[in-house]
């Protein structure tokens, strides 16, 4: 039995399961055959697009339920079709094919998951990004990495090429062509509902599960992200997230620029009044980044043997 599955585990699930299946019963009169035929949808994803993609037929499916009984109907809805896929991975083919490191994540994800009930409702949007991430996870097209989710179908849009102007084209251009060209790389995202392991050990253990995760998926060419703390910038104002740059620095990555821009102004801003107190006057301009590392250049950093030494 994986840690964490456990019998109480399964009753937890299936009891969430089937409240959820209540309250779409109250609007809809066959909640679990749609919610089956929902999850049909993703039973086969594309190799590339990224765990916001949802297949038209899951969409027209979803917009019926809508249609029939609104949000009210909607909302349980796709709760009971993020419970109801936690239970199919946990007795599918791929979590057994996991790296042991990631599978333990992933159980332990699942195990959190287990637990939602009505409280969860206001984050059932399907567009929504959180609600994405989790069920990104419950279907396996997410994996858990400590820190982060980890995505192995995403890729890294050309126009990043100019994102330095001209002078920095070239450079930008041998990376990305050492990597093996622009898709498809693994790319981690922060997850809202689970921060617990947002550190520098955390985010040492994500890197670790995408450096075994290349034996599962030995087509992905690196790992990249995106956000405003790879800007050089916030090593000097914030020096305690300098590891989120330096650590993959130090083994190979590099960071480009992107742009200044709404987004990272807000999300540089939002939990520190420094950063927001230097923005105000002037003297911080957010700026998002990109960071690029290449399959052999993370998987000689996993390889260290002070990397090693801190697993």
């Amino acid at each position: 039995m994986l840690a964490q599955h456990t019998p109480s585990f399964d009753l937890r699930l299936s009891d969430q399961l089937q409240r959820a299946l209540a309250l779409c019963g109250r609007h809809l009169s066959d909640a679990a055959p749609r919610v089956r035929a929902f999850l049909a949808q993703f039973a086969d994803p594309p190799p590339y697009g990224g765990f916001k993609a949802i297949p038209p037929g899951a969409r027209a499916l979803y917009a019926a339920v809508l249609a029939e009984g609104g949000q009210d109907a909607g909302a349980p809805f796709l709760l009971a079709c993020l419970l109801a896929a936690v239970r199919a991975s946990l007795d599918g083919p791929l979590l057994a094919r996991l790296p042991a490191r990631v599978r333990a994540h992933q159980v332990r994800q699942f195990a959190r998951m287990a637990s939602h009930d009505e409280a969860f409702l206001p984050y059932c949007r399907l567009d929504g990004d959180v609600f994405l991430k989790e069920f990104g996870l419950a279907t396996l097209r997410l994996y858990a990495g400590a820190s982060s989710v980890i995505d192995p179908r995403s890729g890294i849009g050309r126009s990043l090429l100019f994102k330095g102007g001209l002078p920095g084209l070239p450079g930008r251009a041998l990376l990305l062509a050492r990597a093996g060209g622009f898709k498809p790389y693994f790319e981690i995202h922060v997850h809202k509902l689970y921060q617990d392991e947002f550190n520098e050990e955390g985010r040492n253990e994500c890197y670790r599960c995408c450096a075994d995760l290349y034996e599962l998926h030995p087509e992905v060419l690196g790992m990249v992200a995106g956000s405003w703390f790879y800007d050089p910038v916030v090593t000097i104002i914030s020096p305690h997230l300098a590891y989120l740059r330096t650590v993959p620095e130090g083994g190979g990555a590099r960071a480009l620029f992107v742009s200044h821009d709404e987004q990272a102004a807000k999300n540089a801003t939002a939990t520190s009044e420094k950063r927001r107190a230097l923005h105000a006057a002037g003297q911080y301009r957010p700026a998002s980044w990109t960071l690029v590392w290449a399959k052999r250049d993370q998987l000689a950093w996993s390889r260290r043997p002070d990397v090693l030494d801190r697993k």
